[in-house]
């Protein structure tokens, strides 16, 4: 099936290059796991393929050609070459590690007071119960997962990865924060890690 898809994303979109990347070149796919594939085309602009492709959900983004590295091409890293008809995807895969050592650029200290007071304000904000708290609950977790990382100057790979790079007590009180019936006071202590320790 893999092999296919190298084959369809030419027929589809006339790829020269392939790169499967995620949980199935990790080796740590499961049944309902995706198949990311990233191809590159001549084309203009990058265009995404998501659906359903032989029993499993393909998803995969067709880039253009002259792509630069950046950091949302990052998730490529790790990926395992299927097709590389003109050496573009592994010169792209080499970019891409000299981007990740590099690290990002640190957040202005304006922005980083913005992140860290609304954090504050918005775990005030939740506890009134009513529909825009609730909403405001899930935006504060999602946020504070980036916000962690982006405060310490490291890179955010999505929260799959993200998670997993958290050291164990940190990543404990995210899992307790994280879950549906949570209290405030455990989302209250995630709160406190990600802007406590950067203060």
């Amino acid at each position: 099936m893999i092999a296919d898809v190298v084959d369809e994303l030419r027929r589809s979109h006339g790829v020269h290059a392939v790169i499967l990347y995620g949980s199935h070149a990790r080796g740590d796919a499961t049944a309902e796991s995706d198949l990311d594939v990233a191809g590159f085309a001549d084309i203009a602009a990058t265009t995404r393929d998501a659906r359903l492709w032989r029993g499993v959900y393909l998803d995969a983004f067709v880039y253009p050609t002259a792509i630069e590295p950046d950091v949302d091409l990052l998730k490529l890293l790790g990926g395992r070459v299927l097709f590389d008809e003109r050496g573009a995807a592994q010169a792209l895969l080499d970019r891409l590690g000299e981007l990740e050592r590099r690290g990002p650029a640190p957040l202005a200290e304006p922005e980083a007071r913005m992140r860290r007071v609304w954090a504050e304000k918005t775990l005030a904000r939740i506890g009134r119960g009513d529909a825009e708290g609730h909403y405001r609950r899930h935006q504060l977790l999602v946020n504070l997962l980036e916000d962690y990382f982006a405060l310490r100057g490291q890179w955010f790979r999505g929260a799959k990865v993200a998670l997993t790079e958290l050291a164990p007590e940190t990543r404990a009180a995210f899992e307790l924060a994280l879950e549906p019936d949570a209290p405030i006071e455990a989302i209250a202590r995630v709160v406190e890690i990600v802007i406590g320790e950067t203060v």
